[in-house]
């Protein structure tokens, strides 16, 4: 049986002790008091209906509290990495901490193993710079920042508004570890822009001396000409490192490198101009815009 004709007549009968047990003053008419009954007894049923459903509802939870709770499912375990790939990346991960690319802290190969097991692609520092962003994921607790102090992604693939252009010098000061003072920074470059190519315009002092940037960028593609201006004054400033980038489908991962390490990079690495991927000198490539590739 449903509970609508339970309720039904709980709530008639409640009219009827309404109408008959509560007095109405005089002159109340029999329909007039009928009426009143109805209504009264249909909101102490109402509201009677709501306590008990209440009720249950709070009977319920503390039933689910008690049950006992289904066991957690333990993650997947991270997929393996056969024995030769392991040897690369240990092999890999050793020349890029000898020649500075990793700092503050160099990390152990083993962190890499997963990620490069997820790439189907023999083991490169591009390999192993993009599986640095995943060490999260595989390792939970494992902060990447312990390990890219001398490292700046130029993501070649994002809108090229004025704070990341101005985030990208950013992190060239940064990463030049004081040998570039600059300040008085200010971008022009209108935003949202009219057209995909987009003008830009900055002037900035770099050590004491002022520098004026001027391009036309793509509203969507990096350029370099921000690197490539930046670079020639770490040259110059005579330091013992430079700008050096490698160049990935997502970008360039650029790092401060002492004088003469792209080259014994790209020797203990094999890599060649027309590899996959190889160590450049900023400053030594001719700077491109409006998203041309390098």
């Amino acid at each position: 049986m449903s509970r609508f004709p339970i309720w039904f007549t709980v709530a008639i009968g409640g009219a009827a002790l309404f109408f008959l047990a509560v007095p109405f003053g005089p002159g109340t008419s029999t329909g007039a008091r009928a009426f009143f009954s109805i209504l009264m007894g249909g909101l102490i049923t109402g509201g009677a209906a709501v306590i008990l459903s209440f009720l249950r509802d709070l009977a319920g939870l503390a039933r689910r509290r008690a049950a006992p709770q289904p066991p957690i499912v333990p993650r997947a375990p991270p997929p393996d990495l056969s024995p030769a790939r392991k040897v690369a990346v240990r092999k890999t991960v050793v020349v890029l901490a000898e020649h500075g690319v990793f700092a503050p802290e160099v990390p152990d190969p083993a962190l890499f193993f997963p990620g490069v097991a997820d790439m189907d692609e023999s083991v490169k520092p591009d390999t192993i710079l993009a599986a640095l962003g995943e060490l999260g994921h595989y390792h939970p607790g494992t902060d990447p920042a312990r390990f890219m102090a001398n490292l700046a992604m130029l993501d070649s693939k994002t809108e090229q508004d004025s704070a990341y252009l101005r985030g990208q010098i950013a992190d060239l000061d940064r990463l030049a570890g004081g040998a570039l003072q600059i300040a008085d920074v200010a971008i022009d470059a209108v935003w949202p822009p009219a057209e995909r190519i987009m003008p830009v315009r900055i002037a900035l002092t770099v050590n004491g001396a002022p520098l004026t940037i001027a391009y036309d960028g793509d509203v969507k593609y990096a350029s370099s000409h921000i690197q490539h201006a930046l670079a020639l004054h770490l040259d110059a400033a005579k330091v013992g490192r430079r700008f050096a980038w490698l160049w990935t489908d997502q970008g360039a991962w650029i790092a401060a490198l002492p004088d003469g390490a792209v080259d014994k990079l790209n020797a203990a690495l094999k890599l060649k101009p027309q590899s996959r991927c190889v160590w450049e000198w900023v400053s030594d490539a001719k700077p491109f815009a409006a998203g041309t590739a390098p």
